[in-house]
């Protein structure tokens, strides 16, 4: 059990925003589409912000930090790019447009990629916890994150399929004027 009178060191936001930050972001991604699908991806310049909200049919899966750093990693797909990773994640075995396996797929993917980009990080590693995922899908729908919070944004490509990386940090700073 944790010494309830320890102080948490929490992850600064100019850590949060490092070119390093991305690198490892991407190294993650890179890391868990190869070992677990098989599959190439490669980081592209698509500006997320630009993106229509939800026209086409898709899914996004978020997983929830708390303790060093509060905040989520959110991951958007098309809801064909979400089946073909629930079938890669199947070992090829198609997979139907309503079959569960693609929430369960998106779900821990999102859980590995929040884990394994927490997990190398120091401040993080053992004094940040992760929610259970959540998966949402459809059209014309979209997430809201607390605010204020700063978010690193990536977008990336694998087979045809764009794949969007959003790790949103709640700031711990009060706002000016407020202790």
């Amino acid at each position: 059990m944790s010494d309830p009178s320890a102080v948490l060191t929490l992850y600064r936001t100019e850590d949060f925003l490092s070119a390093e930050n991305l690198d490892h972001a991407d190294a993650v991604v890179a890391e868990i589409f190869s070992m677990m699908f098989g599959l190439n991806i490669k980081a592209v310049e698509i500006l997320y912000s630009d993106l229509p909200v939800c026209e086409q049919d898709e899914r996004t899966a978020f997983v929830g930090f708390s303790g060093a750093m509060r905040g989520s990693c959110q991951i958007r797909v098309s809801s064909n790019a979400a089946r073909s990773i629930a079938s890669a994640m199947l070992g090829g075995m198609p997979v139907d447009d309503d079959d569960d396996s693609i929430n369960d797929a998106l779900g821990e993917l999102c859980n590995m990629l929040a884990g394994g980009w927490k997990n190398g990080i120091p401040e993080l590693s053992s004094e940040c916890a992760l929610s259970p995922p959540t998966v949402i899908s459809g059209q014309d729908y979209k997430v809201h994150i607390r605010k204020p919070a700063v978010k690193l944004l990536r977008s990336y490509r694998f087979e045809d399929h764009a794949f969007h990386l959003a790790l949103h940090r709640e700031s711990p700073e009060p706002p000016q004027g407020q202790d």
